[in-house]
Parts: structure tokens; sequence; C-alpha cells
């Protein structure tokens, strides 16, 4: 029995035990007795046992939020620690040449940052509930470090407000109906700190930051705050924000045009940032760091063939705007007409492409291979819940030391969704250009 397991077992069984022998002892004194005293016993340790895990279901109290949090870094920590972490570098590999990611296999045409898909956490630092995605909480520093030693180089921020303090940008799990289902919230700062600090320990791959803003309060004055306070939380991580280098500025989306077109090897060390709103309409301040759009590398543009919803900020595609980035759902994806499958293919080619769905969506490995044979670069997942189940257990106990091109072009696994990324935290695509 794990530890967690056994906090759970002690804290509800102790006390029905409890109060089944002090019922029991007063049950003994009664001149008339119905039930024989075995099953009286039995029926009271049901009874009490059936109030106290209903009444043990989670809520947003703190002490409440203060014990899922410690069974979740319980059950997470011993599921991290029986694995050995994905820290393979796609960089490293292919400036050493070290095969499979060689020049006659991987040629120097096909290493641009458009051709790589990056392992996407769905809601950066949530660590979930006890039995579902629902009903959890954030861990931003513990919840960062679990997804990076699953191998994740890419990481979604649901960034809303609580409608009590319309100016305080968070991270926050809401359903399609926009109802909160995390018991917490998660901190913006406390995310970029825990990447700037973990992110580049053993892995120098890029990793790719995507701002997505759910809503955006009314008032232009909340607006200023809100945006400048998300702006002040991306300075944790400035040291290696990718800003200026000798191939130009990326701040301010100024090279978005050949971010995704030049090589993964140039962005080493590198955070890159998108934003699902055009940041650039957003009055300046003085100090560039104060302002969200200094921050953002590309923006996310509506992709044309969305016809669901992806949140109501995400913006279409402006008049005479070359989007470089687009995001559209992942049933958008899944249910194209055969006759527009070509070109969408054809349009990832250049343009860097995230499917998104809700955080509770599970998707079937054939799901997968359609949106990622279709050029899909980026798939939010649940990467912290995949990662305990016994399915990417086994693809890592069967993980090959000697690996081909095969491996890194397509999945391990026919059950585990984790497995397209078993020997890096890119996968390539096998139809890249």
């Amino acid at each position: 029995m794990s530890a967690r397991d056994s906090i759970i077992t002690a804290s509800v069984l102790i006390p029905c035990l409890l109060i089944a022998n002090i019922a029991a002892f007063y049950y003994e004194k009664l001149t008339v007795k119905i039930l024989t005293l075995e099953l009286f016993a039995s029926l009271i340790t049901i009874f009490v046992y059936l109030i106290i895990t209903y009444k043990s279901m989670y809520t947003g109290e703190s002490d409440s939020v203060k014990t899922l949090l410690s069974l979740r870094n319980i059950s997470l920590g011993e599921s991290n620690d029986t694995l050995s972490p994905n820290i393979a570098s796609v960089c490293k590999k292919l400036v050493e040449k070290t095969a499979p990611y060689t020049s006659d296999l991987v040629p120097d045409n096909k290493i641009t940052l458009v051709n790589w898909a990056p392992l996407t956490v769905r809601l950066a630092g949530y660590l979930g509930g006890d039995t579902s995605v629902t009903n959890g909480v954030f861990d931003m520093a513990n919840g960062i470090k679990y997804a990076l030693n699953l191998g994740a180089r890419s990481f979604v921020f649901d960034i809303d407000y609580l409608d009590t303090a319309p100016c305080k940008p968070l991270v926050i799990h809401r359903d399609a109906a926009g109802v909160q289902r995390s018991l917490n919230t998660g901190s913006i700062s406390q995310g970029m700190c825990a990447l700037n600090d973990k992110a580049f320990l053993q892995n120098y791959d890029p990793v790719i930051i995507v701002l997505y803003l759910r809503r955006i309060p009314p008032g232009l004055k909340q607006q200023n705050s809100f945006f400048r306070t998300i702006a002040s939380a991306m300075n944790s991580i400035s040291t290696h924000h990718l800003g200026l280098t000798e191939a130009g500025s990326f701040h301010s989306c100024t090279s978005e045009s050949t971010l995704f077109t030049s090589n993964i090897t140039d962005y080493q060390k590198k955070f890159i940032v998108l934003c699902n709103y055009n940041t650039s309409i957003i009055p300046r301040k003085k100090n560039p760091k104060e302002n969200l759009h200094f921050w953002v590398n590309a923006r996310l543009w509506k992709h044309e063939s969305s016809t669901t919803s992806i949140g109501s900020v995400t913006p279409a595609i402006a008049t005479g705007t070359m989007p470089y980035a687009k995001v559209c759902s992942t049933s958008d994806v899944l249910t194209l007409p055969s006759a527009a499958v070509a070109a969408f293919q054809t349009s990832t080619r250049t343009v860097y492409t995230v499917a998104i769905g809700s955080v509770e969506e599970i998707l079937t490995m054939a799901q997968m291979n359609t949106l990622i044979t279709r050029g899909i670069h980026s798939i939010p997942m649940d990467v912290i819940r995949l990662g305990e189940t016994e399915q990417h257990t086994a693809t890592i106990t069967a993980k090959k030391t000697v690996i081909t091109l095969t491996d890194i072009t397509s999945n391990s696994s026919t059950q585990d969704p984790l497995s397209y990324w078993t020997y890096a935290g890119y996968y390539r695509f096998n139809h890249a250009s």
C-alpha cells in the first residue's frame, strides 16, 4: 500500500471503528435489543464510513486544499521517483550529430522549429484532483517540476480572474461553461519562477510558454492593471527569454515571421512566449518590461478552419495580417472534411498550429495520430495524470537504449498518448518538409 493510500485509509477507518466501538458499548446496556451486537456494530461502521467519505470530499477551504495538495504530491512523488526523467535534448543530439539525429537522417533543412512538436501541458502547475481532473489543486513549483521530468517542453497558462478581483490575473481551471473546477488558483509569477529555475538544468531544448487568456476585465483601468501584472510576472524568465539575439530582436513579435522557420538549435536555453491576444494594441508603458507585448514572441490567431469555441479572447486573423501561429480546437481538426485535409497539412509546414481542448478532454490514440498526421504541433494534454498511468510506466519500462529514426517519428505504444515523446520532449514530424 502506498503512503497516500495509507493516509486515506487511516483517516477514514480509524474514526469509523472508534465510533462503532463506543456505540457497541452503549448498545450492550440496552434492555431491548432488536439486532445482534455484531450486526449493529457493522451497520454503525458502514453508516459512519459513508458520512465521513461524503464529508471528506475536498473543498476550497484552506485545510481541505492543504490536505489534497499533500496527497497529490505524495502520489506524484512516488510515480516520479519510479520513472527515470525524460531529459534527452534534441538540440544537443542535433548539434553533436548523435544517431539518429544525423545529417543523412535529419537534414539541416529539416531542423526548423516548425518541424518539431513539443510535449505540451494543458494547464501549467495543475496537479488535478484525488480521482479526476476536476476539483483539483495548483502547486506551480511541483506541478511544473513533475511535468518537466516527464519531458514537457511547452506549458499552457490558462489565465483568467476571480470576479471579486478582476485586476488580478490567475491561472484557473474552468470548464466550458466558465464554472471554476479548481479548488484553488495558480500564480503566474510562481509558474514562471519554477520554469526559470528548473527548465534548463539538464535539458537545453527551448520551452514554449502559451499565455492563453480566457477573459479580460471590462474596464480600461482594470485591463491596464491586468496586462501589467502579467508582464511583471514574465520578468522571472528574463534571463532566458528569447529577446535580443545575433539574428536580431524577438521582442514584441518583431521576428515572428522567422521564429518558427529558423532552426530549433538557435533557441537553446530560451523561453518562447506565445499569446492568444493581439498584444500590439495594448497601450505602451515607459518601462518596456511592463508591456505585455514586449514579452510576446508571436501571437496566436484563431484558425480560419475553427468552428467551435476556443475562448472569446482569441482574435480572428486581422485584415492585412500574416499569421505565423494559429490555434483551433481538437474537434476542429478531427472533423475536418476530407477535401480540406491536404490544404490544412500544407499550411502547418510554415505556421505553428495548436489544437486545444478542454482540460477534461481525453484523446484516444487514434485521435492523437490524426492530430499529429494532420500537422498539429502542439496538443495540450493533462501530462501529469497521463504520467501516472500503467500504460506510461510500461512505455518507460520498454524504452530502448539504441534508437532509430522511426523511434523519434512515431509513437512507441498503442495505449500511451505520451509515447510520441518517449525519447525526448520534442517529437519530429515524419512528414516534415
